[in-house]
């Protein structure tokens, strides 16, 4: 008896040590407006840079282009994902390391971001090309998470589902970021008696076939953090770092915010307040040098074009 309350108590202290972890204090970084795009059709979803090419995806799959460096309000061109459909709702957009023979980029993996649909679990793994003008996108993979039947069992916590996919670069490993409980005010109305939770894959190479499962099995590490914040949108990974961003503007009830979470040391590196200088809802964000770049939706009422803003970067924590 006495071995299995040990192995009890074993397994609940990551999530009693993310509990009782003290939090940063807030940080007060630059912001302003870098880009105020124009052309989009739908809602304003996940973001990604490849060179001079910004990804901007919209709900349903489409995806508009902007040249980065000149930071034109203009799409310079446009395609419709392989994975295009009305449920994926295209929350996050992440380049890998991978390309496939012939593509003119590294795969895109796509997190649908809609909870309770059919595709909730999956993650599509895009492959475009550019030849001139025409821009094209084809499936390469689909990476299906078989939900989190014996993450308990295996000492590991299971999460609500809508998993957000991120990919580690640098460390190669592609790790899925979620929460204990649905982040919506409805579901969850303390942010503080949630946890998020971040667990790691590898990067499946495409000759592992056109659908890879991942199950208890394939966990390499998982880390669950604190929260003090809620309504999770979507982010990226740098070097083990995960920069997520949550809220709906400047919304008092679902304040716009980024915090870093540090998934070698399993804190909180550094939290920023947006509700004064983001009024609109961030989606996803993605770094470049010292800057942190946040796509905006379009507001639900009035005229006012869907903005990147760019951020300073955190002074996070880590040595």
């Amino acid at each position: 008896m006495r071995k299995y309350l040990i192995i009890s108590i074993l397994m609940a202290l990551p999530q009693a040590g993310a509990l009782a972890q003290e939090l940063p204090p807030f940080e007060t970084p630059e912001v302003s407006v870098f880009l105020a795009k124009e052309g989009r059709g739908r809602a304003q979803q996940g973001m990604a840079l490849w060179g001079k090419y910004l990804f901007s995806c919209e709900d349903g799959g489409h995806v508009n282009i902007y040249d980065f460096r000149k930071a034109g309000p203009k799409p310079v061109a446009g395609f419709e994902m392989a994975s295009s459909a009305k449920d994926n709702h295209a929350n996050n957009a992440e380049f890998g390391v991978e390309k496939k023979k012939g593509a003119s980029f590294p795969l895109l993996y796509i997190s649908i971001g809609k909870v309770g649909c059919e595709l909730e679990w999956t993650c599509y793994v895009e492959s475009v090309s550019r030849k001139g003008g025409k821009w094209t996108s084809e499936l390469a993979q689909m990476i299906i998470l078989d939900h989190c039947e014996g993450w308990s069992e295996a000492g590991y916590t299971p999460i609500f589902g809508s998993p957000s996919w991120l990919v580690d670069r640098e460390r190669g490993f592609l790790w899925c970021f979620s929460a204990i409980r649905r982040t919506t005010p409805q579901i969850t109305p303390d942010p503080r008696e949630n946890l998020y939770v971040a667990t790691k894959f590898r990067i499946p190479k495409l000759s592992e076939g056109p659908e890879v499962h991942f199950g208890v099995k394939d966990i390499l590490a998982q880390v669950t953090f604190p929260s003090d914040i809620g309504f999770t949108q979507a982010g990226c990974m740098h070097d083990g770092l995960i920069y997520y961003c949550f809220g709906v503007g400047n919304d008092p009830n679902r304040p716009a915010g980024l915090r870093v979470y540090d998934t070698d040391s399993g804190k909180v590196s550094a939290r920023y307040d947006l509700f004064k200088t983001v009024p609109q809802e961030p989606e996803d964000v993605f770094l470049k040098g010292k800057w942190v770049y946040l796509n905006a939706n379009t507001p639900s009422k009035g005229p006012v074009i869907p903005n990147v803003y760019r951020i300073s970067l955190p002074k996070h924590g880590r040595k």
